[in-house]
This record gives structure tokens, sequence and C-alpha cells, in this order.
């Protein structure tokens, strides 16, 4: 990045109109011929110019749109991507490196767009933060006195801090901008889009050959494994499988791969078949999936020690690894420390890997009851759930592999009750807001305004129906406070 924060990133390019030089957006030199950009930036355009702006004294070049390479926005939101070809070929080491990378939340990046009168470019920094829709990522400032994502930004390349490497598109931005927020196709999902970008990507795709061959149409016993992968924001949770049921979760992890391909976030990041591996084997993949830099004198198992990420991920043959003990106790529990979410496959029973991994499971088990009995205690008493989580505990206490499967479903319960207590609490606030609002009416002398009666009696009778409509209520109350500051004021002008 350039300002004295890094190396200049060569491979940044700004893209305009031939005929006038008007900015139309930013893109990435891919290869030495190829830039990727924006569907929207390039589409309607047939007179394109690309210049590499970070690197003075190169010619600009005439680039064109690459037959069948342009692929606009839909609905999820996903796509809008294009790759243009380059009439005058760049240097083969001005070229980005596009890497395909697990998620992780507030991981630091950085563009830099060109808004209309800025065309040397102008930089921000962001985070990513969550998926958006079915493939688009979600960024946020990292401050208030960051440049905001504007026009001017689509295009850009999205650079990890860490790695200097493109993880996405800058796609499109938050009309308000005081909120600051702006969007990221990431590399894996525009390589799914323009295959012929796959070439030009780097970075572990994630999933082994044993998870590709099963069927990617789950039976119905996958279903559960399925659902319970798809609960990644509920953060650090591992499961234990053995015998007929690692079927069941290989189909699963398709299915799941199928989706992400697809551009769903509720794929696994990473599925491995760890039979045979050793601890670092399987430590360095995850730190490579997960984008993690390794120095010279620290090894991949040492890395995850220090910062593990919070990773969705599968390993199958757990028991047959070269030390299953000693990779559930440098692996996996520093990845599940770290808010990952882990599925553990066992052909086996009985070995140390086993008992390991359940007495991880327990601890794991224990932590998320602790948890979920600290969000029970605030919630109003008229539930079952201080009951079915005494019930869970002693279940727990029994088998906690077996509890851990149930945990998920008692931890929805707790969300749905969490719901109803916010909107219980909301109609509790207008009543509150209706009633001062009456009060401040009366002292005003308004308590026999007929209209302001009228709109007083629509709210209380919202507020008391059954069951309430929230909105609805909360739009009545709304009314009646308007129209009292309105009569109000009226009264005083004269």
């Amino acid at each position: 990045m350039t300002g004295g924060s890094g190396p200049r990133e060569a491979w940044r390019v700004r893209i305009r109109r031939g005929a006038d030089g008007r900015m139309l957006g930013a893109g990435v030199l891919v290869s030495p011929v190829n830039v990727l950009t924006c569907a929207h930036v390039v589409a309607d355009e047939d007179d394109l110019v690309v210049d590499l702006v970070e690197v003075p004294g190169t010619p600009s070049s005439r680039a064109r749109l690459v037959d069948g390479a342009c692929v606009p926005e839909s609905e999820g939101p996903r796509g809008d991507v294009a790759l243009l070809r380059l009439a005058t070929p760049q240097r083969e080491d001005h070229v980005a490196t596009l890497r395909r990378m697990a998620f992780t939340r507030d991981r630091p990046v950085h563009a830099q767009g060109f808004p209309r009168g800025l065309d040397n470019g102008v930089w921000t920094r962001l985070t990513l933060f969550g998926h958006s829709g079915a493939e688009w990522l979600q960024m946020n400032l990292r401050s208030e006195t960051e440049q905001q994502v504007r026009v001017g930004y689509s295009g850009a390349g999205v650079t990890d801090d860490a790695t200097g490497h493109v993880l996405g598109l800058v796609v499109a931005k938050y009309r308000d901008s005081a909120a600051g927020l702006s969007w990221m196709i990431p590399v894996e999902a525009v390589a799914a889009h323009l295959p012929m970008v796959a070439g030009w990507v780097v970075g572990d795709t994630g999933i082994d050959p044993l998870f590709t061959r099963v069927a990617a149409t789950p039976a119905g016993n996958a279903d559960w494994v399925l659902d319970w992968l798809g609960h990644r924001a509920r953060g650090a949770a591992v499961l234990v499988v053995s015998g007929p049921e690692l079927v069941a979760v290989r189909q699963a992890v398709a299915a799941s791969g199928v989706r992400s391909d697809r551009g769903d976030p509720g794929g696994v990041d990473l599925a491995l078949d760890v039979s045979g591996r050793t601890v670092d084997e399987v430590s360095r993949r995850i730190v490579d999936r997960a984008g993690l830099l390794t120095s010279a004198v620290e090894s991949a198992s040492d890395r995850l020690r220090a910062d593990a990420p919070p990773v969705t991920i599968v390993l199958d043959g757990v028991d047959e690894a070269e030390e299953p003990v000693a990779l559930v106790d440098e692996v996996i529990r520093p990845v599940l420390a770290g808010g990952g979410r882990i599925v553990l496959g066992f052909r086996g029973e009985g070995s140390a890997g086993f008992s390991a991994a359940g007495a991880l499971v327990a601890g794991s088990v224990a932590k998320r009851l602790e948890e979920l009995g600290r969000r029970i205690d605030v919630l109003p008493d008229d539930t079952d759930l201080p009951l079915r989580l005494i019930v869970l505990r002693q279940a727990a206490k029994r088998s906690p592999v077996l509890a851990a499967r149930r945990l998920d479903e008692f931890e929805s319960a707790v969300e749905r009750a969490e719901r109803r207590a916010r909107r219980d609490r909301s109609v509790d606030d207008d009543r509150g807001l209706l009633e001062a609002t009456r009060a401040g009416a009366n002292r005003a002398g308004l308590g026999e305004d007929v209209e302001l009666a009228a709109l007083y009696r629509r709210a209380d009778e919202a507020l008391r129906a059954d069951p309430v409509d929230r909105e609805a209520a909360h739009a009545a109350v709304c009314a009646f406070q308007d129209a009292v500051r309105w009569a109000r004021e009226a009264g005083e002008d004269r």
C-alpha cells in the first residue's frame, strides 16, 4: 500500500472511457493481458482505457471485454464481475496474486478507488465483517476518519493487509454514507463465475477428494449435519461422529461444497482426510486456508496455538492420523479455542484419540451450557428453558458426545425466547412512550382535543391487541406523538 505503509501494488488499475477520459472505476491486473473488474463498470462501454496508476511511466492500454466473461449482478446478491483483455501487454511482475481464503471476521484489508476529481486514487482501510446474501461479504470502515467507499471504487482489489494478496473486488457501497458499509465479492466466487480466472488463483480449495467422490445430494440422515454446519455464526462447537455416520458427514460436506461453489456461505472452510497425516501437515492446511503467515522459525502448529482462526472444518479419519491424540490436543483444541466449529470423524471407536476427542467435547458442551444458562437467567420466568437446561446438563454428564448434537436445537429455542422478550420489551417501551406523551398533552391543555383523543385510542388498542402487531402499534404511537408535538408547536406560534 502506498503512502509509507507498504510497497506499491503495481497491479492496481483505473479504468476510464477513451473518448472523454471519464473515470469509470478500478480493476486488478491478473495476467499481463487481463484485468478483472465489476460488470457494472464496463458492461455498457466499448471504448475502454486502462492505466497502471501505481507504476509511473507505464503506457496506458486500450481494453475490451472478453467474450462471455461479463456476469452482471443478480439476486442474492451474486455476481457483478467482468474480465477485460488489454491491447498492450504489461509486465509479468506487475500481476496481482489472487487468493481464495476462508473468511475470518474483522480481518484488516485495504482498497484504492478513483472518485470523480481524484484521478490519482484514494485509499481506504476496511475490515471484513460477514456474509451478506449469497456471495458478497460486508466490509466496515476501520474508523470514522477513513475514506468512504463510493462511486469510483467499484472493481477495486481488496487487499489483505497480512499477505498483500487480493481477496476480492469492491462491488457496492451502502447509500447511507454515514453507515460506512460496502461489499466485496470474494475471489472464490469470482472464479466460480469466470472459470478462466481459476488458473490465476492460489490458496487451498479446502475440500479433499474423499468428500467430492460421494453424492452431492445427501440422504435424509445427512440433513442434521448440514443444519449443524450452517450454524457457524454460533461459534465454537465440536461434534464427534464414527462408523456409518461418516457417510452422512461426507455427503453433507459434498452438498455444502456445491453450495459454496454457488456462493452460499453455509459451506465448510476445510474438509480433510487426515489418515496418515502428521500434526504439522494438518496444521499447515488450516493455516494456508485461513491465510495466516508463519515466520522462518515458527511452525504451522505454533501459529495455530498462537492465533487459531474461527474456521469451520471437518476432519475424517482422526483415529488413523499419525498421532491422533496430538492432533486433538495440538490442532483441534486451539482451533476450538479460537471459535472454530469442528466435526471429527472416527473410523473406529475405543482409540486414545477417541477418548481425547470425547474429553474435548465435554469441555466444549459444558462451556456452551454455562453461556446458555446466563442467557436464560435474564429471560422472563414464563418459559420451560430452565427445566430443559437441567435435563440437558444431566444428559451431558452421561454422554457429552450425544448432548453436543442437541445444543443447537436448544440454542434455537433460547434465541426464539430472546426474540419474544425483545418484542415484549418494545411493546412495554411503546406503552410507556404513549402514556408519557398523553401526560404531556394534558399538561399543555390538549386533553380535550378530539383528533388527539382518536389517535391515542388507536395506539392504545394496537398495544392491547392479542397478538400485538409490533410494527403497527409502534407506528400508531409515533403518529400520536407527532400529532401532539405539532399541536403544541401550533399553540406556541399563536
